[in-house]
């Protein structure tokens, strides 16, 4: 699972990835593991983009798989511009996963590029 910042959304990544955690960790002590089924049909449901939503991941070059943008402590120097003249590596694991899956969908939290 892809996870990342989710600024100005209803709630944010980190925290469905804290309730999973914390469900998990209810059901390793108490084995009873249907709160961390319940999390993680809500992460699924909320924050998990379909494939139909992430239409432009065909588009996606693994050989140049994104750029880099400087981070600031306030949300008003957001959206930050990207910094062209630092370069992005390879994605290693592009080719694989399409090969594994069949698909070019990411099963992320955030939808990655849409036309």
């Amino acid at each position: 699972m892809v996870e990342a910042p989710d600024y100005g959304h209803e709630s944010t990544s980190e925290a469905v990835s804290y309730y999973a955690w914390l469900e998990a960790m209810n059901g390793n002590l108490n084995n009873d593991w249907s709160g961390m089924t319940k999390a993680w049909d809500v992460a699924e449901k909320y924050f998990i983009p379909s494939e139909s939503q992430q239409r432009a991941m065909s588009t996606y070059k693994p050989s140049s798989p994104g750029g880099y943008c400087d981070e600031y402590p306030s949300p008003s120097n957001y959206p930050a511009q990207q910094q062209s003249n630092i370069a992005a590596g390879a994605d290693p694991l592009h080719d694989e996963l399409y090969k594994a899956y069949n698909t070019y969908a990411m099963y992320g939290m955030h939808v990655v590029g849409t036309p």
